[in-house]
């Protein structure tokens, strides 16, 4: 029995100076929150990856690694450390920007690729480690940004998982899943069909009694407003009845016509003698033709065939455009009723 009790004894003994005297081992913890947001997933296309995860544990220690590791259908050949970003915080992980180069420095991370087509990328602490600009702290985000250059996915429409490993004076790892297609994008189709809306605010107008003495205006002016989808916009032309042979202002009872024709009633010595009718056009947007594109009292004349009065030469939302009719008579000219009949033309320019 002695005997029995004195080995107990002795095992309990060294038990206990084993414990004592053991290394410590970094407990094992995994990280979280993990995801990659990929520009493509469309299989042998070039993406970007955003990849985010939650570290437990401060990573502040020097040769403190990070290590991602992609699966073996990816390639990252000559993919550049210039493109990659990293950022950290305990919110967003969008805090604090991180420096990258190709070896570990003062408040510097280093990063280099490794493996087959550069698979592995293997982040180490910055040489300054807790006292680095931007420490990562406990519970800290982790942001690790690959831009699209040289970052061809990989060629099977499968899912494939991501490794994610942090290693030094604390050990996590965990990893996540992405899953490729054939094909990414949806194709959208639409037709739209062409149109055209012409309106006139009034359709006729009035030149009232006209004298000798002064040039007349009729009332009102008329406004067409024109829209369009054609992308070469729009055309208004204009086309007088007049006598039925040459344009202007007839009086059928006299069979006596007021002709139409390019005329400026400005500045005219003896004004009883000048005899005519014609229009001016006006527009904030269309281009109005320049034989119609008159003030004061110069007018462009009519003509029995179809003239253009104003242009647009791109789509076109309500455009206005206005003519101003005016009138001059001489002692001479018959009395009695006068009439005329302009034809517009809207045509759209698809």
């Amino acid at each position: 029995m002695f005997k029995t009790l004195k080995k107990l004894f002795i095992g309990l003994v060294v038990l206990a100076v084993f414990v004592l005297v053991a290394p410590k081992v970094a407990s094992a913890s995994g990280i979280t929150a993990i995801s990659d947001t990929m520009s493509r997933l469309q299989v042998s296309q070039n993406s970007s990856h955003q990849i985010k995860f939650t570290t437990q544990n401060a990573i502040q220690t020097t040769s403190d690694t990070i290590t991602i590791t992609f699966p073996s259908d990816f390639n990252f050949t000559s993919k550049n450390i210039n493109t990659l970003t990293m950022t950290t915080g305990p919110s967003t992980g969008l805090e604090n920007s991180q420096t990258i180069q190709a070896g570990a420095g003062t408040s510097i991370w280093g990063a280099v690729f490794s493996d087959m087509q550069n698979r592995i990328l293997t982040l180490t602490s910055p040489t300054n480690g807790a006292s680095a600009t931007h420490p990562v702290n406990a519970s800290d985000k982790i942001i690790i940004t690959y831009d699209s250059t040289n970052s061809i996915n990989g060629s099977s429409n499968i899912t494939y998982n991501i490794g994610i490993a942090v290693a030094g004076s604390s050990s996590e790892s965990g990893s996540l899943a992405v899953s490729l297609l054939t094909s990414d994008q949806i194709s959208v189709t639409a037709n739209v069909d062409p149109t055209i809306t012409f309106s006139l605010d009034h359709t006729s107008t009035d030149f009232g009694t006209v004298a000798s003495t002064s040039v007349k205006t009729s009332s009102p002016n008329i406004t067409f407003q024109t829209s369009t989808n054609a992308t070469s916009g729009y055309t208004i032309s204009i086309q007088d009845q007049g006598s039925g042979s040459n344009p202007g202002l007839y009086n059928s009872v006299s069979s006596y016509l007021l002709g139409s024709a390019d005329a400026s009633y400005n500045n005219t010595a003896d004004l009883s003698s000048v005899a005519g009718y014609g229009i001016q056009g006006s527009s904030a947007t269309a281009t109005i033709a320049a034989r119609y594109d008159q003030t004061s009292n110069t007018v462009g004349g009519l003509a029995r065939t179809a003239q253009t009065l104003a242009s647009f030469n791109s789509v076109a939302d309500s455009q206005q455009v206005t003519i101003i009719a005016k009138a001059k008579v001489t002692g001479a000219s018959p009395a009695g009723s006068y009439a005329d009949t302009i034809t517009v033309i809207a045509t759209a320019n698809f």
